[in-house]
């Protein structure tokens, strides 16, 4: 007798917003994207890096798996500095904004 096993992986939808050089690496200023249930910031890093390459994770990343300095990301228009920082849990249909540093004069 032979046994079937399915794995089932659950996915949700979240909607990615890009500033500046970080829109310019990824080709647009919004996407949506589905991802695995329970991923976190650093999940959805590593998930960015491998859809949209190694220039998105040298733009986002300092090393170590840490942020860049000024890097911002918002999850629903609030800091994950303010949340569970990279471990921040993403749900579905959330709007993570991606906002690196800016100059102006």
């Amino acid at each position: 007798m032979s046994c079937a096993y399915a794995i089932i992986i659950s996915s949700m939808r979240i909607r990615i917003r890009a500033f500046a050089t970080i829109r310019e690496a990824i080709g647009t200023g919004q996407t949506d994207l589905e991802i695995p249930d329970d991923t976190d910031v650093e999940g959805l890093i590593k998930l960015l890096t491998q859809k949209f390459g190694e220039q998105f994770s040298r733009l986002v990343l300092a090393g170590e798996g840490k942020l860049a300095p000024y890097v911002k990301f918002l999850v629903n228009g609030r800091e994950i500095d303010y949340l569970d920082g990279m471990r921040t849990k993403l749900k579905n249909m959330d709007e993570v904004a991606i906002i690196p540093p800016v100059a102006g004069g």
